[in-house]
């Protein structure tokens, strides 16, 4: 028996150890488990943001957090290309290198942030006085704001710092709800977009408390910052048609319909958006460590056990999100906000993209790497997705069948993206065609089983009444779901104990 025929579980010393399946999930958990409490305070002062202001008026706070993301998105990617080089230069221990290309891609990103805020502010001189107009005056600190808070959580990641990203998550996930309540409290819809601006302008000074420091100074060295947009543009542009896609349901009934209606729709995606985060937490470790391993020269059995691994835990701890948040959102709409009941069955579909989302993590970073430098492929995969979703959402809406249809379609389109993003990085991952067919057997069946959950409790919806917690009802929705994910993990996630006997 040679040494290479053993699982990783049997022992064998990993030359792969960084990408271990616990070793992730513990760098992950402080991130992880801040984005579970922020989750959950989000979740809740959401709820009491939208029943102190309706629908309507929460549909104008989150129009104008639509346009701050999209003015966020705005990128050269010259901070992108920074990011990949940064990483590069610390894995062969060039300090001095990564800091003069962390300075460069902060220092030019920065301005180039700051115009699309800029661009907002004197469009506000053109919209009739209100909440809307406001939010647009307030575009230049609050995208600034977004950009750099973000920018150094990525520096402090691409060194392996998750302890630091992880506290200041925390600070996040418990000031963002208690600023939200506060505000909305106190000035209505404005509430709803000042709260993250002030949140961001925290973090980004947390930042710069704890040491060693990240050595931030200004410096323009166009020369340097040349290579770094050539690179970095096409994962820049990645970026902001990726967000253009996620918001595209958002998007088109922002554009063809009420702010009622988009009130709603946003009441359901928001709830999404905290938990597709929630998971981010992992896929911050995962940039990193896998972009290092590769730089390493990672390959071979024991890189595509450690892929497929990482892979089908994601899945099974984004189905289990899914299924949990579609078993609580219900009940909890009934009882305390029945105006927004029209909300659950839009929840229920979009839920479903907690799954897809996240699960293509891997493969997508195989094809951003330096070592195989396939962004521009991924990127051309986001770039029809978006177009197929957008002519999808026209048609549907010009046929009158309105939100439940535009979720629909973000979920099949999402499908699809998932399956060409696999195939895309498929030769990089494994070394044969037929290696990956026992990893799509697994990923069928936790999608079979993510579209069964939500199908049963999609139905058990019409037991529950207005204004009244069932709390016997939602308990049991609940453990019935995580019951479900529990055993399929088990079986999908058991050790190989089996070791293969060796020939010869």
């Amino acid at each position: 028996m040679t040494s290479d025929q053993l699982p990783v579980e049997a022992g064998v010393p990993d030359p792969l150890e960084s990408l271990g399946l616990r070793r992730i999930l513990r760098s992950a958990s402080g991130l992880s488990g801040a984005s579970l409490i922020g989750s959950v305070l989000a979740v809740g002062a959401g709820f009491l943001a939208a029943h102190w202001l309706g629908p309507a008026r929460y549909g104008d706070g989150q129009f104008v957090l639509l346009i701050y993301l999209y003015a966020t998105l705005m990128r050269s990617g010259v901070f992108e290309g920074s990011v990949r080089a940064v990483i590069d230069h610390l894995a062969h221990d060039q300090p001095a290198e990564a800091r003069h290309a962390q300075n460069v891609g902060v220092s030019f990103e920065l301005v180039v942030s700051a115009l699309p805020g800029i661009a907002l502010a004197i469009v506000g001189f053109f919209v009739a006085p209100g909440a809307v107009q406001l939010g647009l005056f307030l575009a230049p600190v609050a995208v600034v704001a977004s950009s750099g808070s973000s920018f150094l959580s990525v520096l402090w990641s691409s060194r392996s710092r998750f302890d630091v990203v992880g506290k200041v998550a925390v600070a996040q996930a418990v000031l963002g709800p208690i600023l939200l309540v506060a505000l909305v409290a106190t000035i209505g819809t404005p509430g709803i977009f000042i709260a993250p601006a002030v949140n961001s302008i925290i973090s980004a000074a947390l930042y710069f408390v704890f040491r060693p420091p990240l050595e931030l100074r200004p410096s323009f060295d166009t020369r340097a910052a040349r290579p770094y947009l050539r690179v970095g543009f096409p994962l820049g542009l990645l970026a902001e048609v990726y967000w253009a896609y996620r918001l595209v349901g958002s998007s088109s009934i922002a554009i063809a319909s009420s702010s009622f209606v988009l009130g709603l729709y946003t009441f359901a995606a928001a709830p999404i958006a905290v938990a597709t985060s929630a998971i981010g937490g992992i896929q911050a470790v995962l940039l990193p460590t896998v972009w290092r391993e590769l730089g390493r020269g990672a390959s071979g059995p024991v890189w595509t056990r450690h892929a497929e691994r990482i892979t089908i835990a994601m899945a099974l701890i984004a189905a289990a999100v899914t299924g949990l948040g579609q078993a609580g959102f219900a009940p909890m709409v009934m009882a305390f906000l029945p105006s927004f009941a029209p909300s659950i069955r839009l929840f229920d579909i979009l839920a479903l993209t907690i799954l897809l989302l996240p699960v293509a993590t891997v493969p997508s970073l195989v094809l951003d790497s330096k070592r195989f430098n396939r962004q521009k492929r991924h990127l051309s995969i986001w770039a029809v997705a978006l177009l197929v979703n957008v002519v999808a959402n026209v048609i549907v809406l010009r046929a009158g069948w309105g939100a439940q249809a535009i979720a629909v379609n973000d979920v099949w389109v999402q499908f699809l993206v998932v399956v060409v993003i696999f195939e895309t990085a498929a030769p990089h991952i494994w070394e044969a065609g037929r290696q990956r067919v026992a990893l799509y057997v697994k990923m069928a069946l936790v999608l079979v089983a993510a579209a069964a959950v939500t199908l049963v409790l999609d139905m058990g919806v019409t037991g529950l009444h207005a204004g009244h917690l069932d709390i016997a009802a939602t308990l049991l929705r609940c453990a019935g779901t995580g019951l479900v994910w529990a055993v399929i993990a088990i079986v999908l996630l058991r050790p190989r104990n089996r070791l293969t006997t060796a020939t010869g």
